[in-house]
């Protein structure tokens, strides 16, 4: 008797453990995020962009991861390794380059322009692109397209000029800022939507110049790559510096797994866009993410759109005009 007793409260146990809900934590769909550096633009973005989608879509919990950006990104989706990310346009190009299959890789839309800060502190002797020969200059990090696309591919082509020119130096942006304030690198460059807090609390600190693109040099640049665009830094947007500065920039993907579900990437893109003024609070390139700029340069990116986002383009009447190839 004691034995069935003991056998029947055992079940009862069982039952009742089946029985209660599962844990919050358990039924939530975990999303990767990649962003880039702490100090720049996208991963401000990001983690703005998880905050909404945390709050508004059900059942998801989305992780805003810092990485090396554009192309550590680009890769990782396409390995399967994470959810979605942003990334600058032509990196998937340079992918394809590389022999990397991109098929997994789907776009959201395209958001904001990266723009090129070359700096150097104000009483430095660098003031032209020609002025870098022999100088210690920070490019970007390993695998990042600030590295591949805005600054090598971008002095080759515009300016003639190889990292055999000058003394590469492959770090980040906090380590670029931490090295133009204690003169440990001569210029350094920051490609990431104005204003860059990190520039900002630096041009608080020490006097800065921004390395200007003529048009001229513009002209030649935008012959070898047709990703760039010509973009002005307005007057004081960094202490010190008040003239307009003209540079080059790029616009910016948002992209996903193809694997993700229609509906799940519906549900993403409408809570970030239907919520207009908590998506502008985030930094003020946040304000570009409109089904008006979606779509802008599309046409040379070597994919498609996510049909979630798709589904989201139909319900706002945009995609029959211009989301179409």
């Amino acid at each position: 008797m004691k034995k069935n007793a003991l056998t029947f409260i055992i079940i009862c146990c069982f039952s009742i453990a089946l029985a209660l809900p599962t844990p919050a934590s358990a039924r939530l769909k975990f999303i990767s995020f990649g962003t880039g550096s702490p100090a720049g633009t996208y991963y401000f973005l990001g983690a703005g962009f998880a905050s909404i989608i945390n709050k508004e879509v059900p059942g998801v919990r989305v992780t805003a991861e810092s990485t090396a950006a554009s192309l550590e990104n680009a890769t990782l989706i396409s390995r399967g390794k994470m959810d979605m990310g942003l990334a600058s346009m032509g990196t998937l190009t340079k992918l394809k380059e590389r022999n990397i299959d991109i098929s997994s890789i789907r776009l959201i839309s395209i958001g904001h322009t990266s723009d090129t800060h070359w700096l150097a502190r104000k009483d430095s002797q660098i003031k032209t692109f020609n002025d870098f020969k022999g100088q210690r200059i920070g490019v970007g990090p390993a695998g990042s397209a600030t590295l591949n696309l805005f600054a090598k591919d971008a002095l080759e082509k515009g300016w003639g000029l190889t990292f055999d020119d000058f003394k590469p130096k492959y770090v980040s942006f906090s380590e670029i800022i931490t090295g133009i304030r204690d003169n440990t690198i001569d210029a350094g460059i920051i490609a990431a939507g104005t204003p860059v807090a990190a520039i900002m609390e630096l041009a608080r600190d020490i006097p800065l110049r921004l390395i200007e693109t003529s048009s001229a040099d513009y002209k030649t640049l935008q012959k070898g790559n047709p990703v760039f665009q010509l973009t002005t830094i307005p007057a004081k947007t960094y202490k010190g510096i008040d003239h307009d500065v003209q540079t080059y920039c790029s616009p910016q993907m948002w992209i996903c797994s193809a694997s993700m579900s229609e509906e799940l990437v519906y549900q993403i893109i409408k809570a970030v866009y239907d919520n207009d003024k908590r998506r502008n609070a985030i930094h003020p390139m946040a304000k570009m993410y409109t089904v008006k700029n979606a779509f802008y340069g599309s046409e040379a990116v070597p994919t498609t759109f996510h049909p979630g986002a798709i589904k989201y383009y139909k319900e706002k009447g945009v995609w029959e005009t211009k989301g179409k190839k």
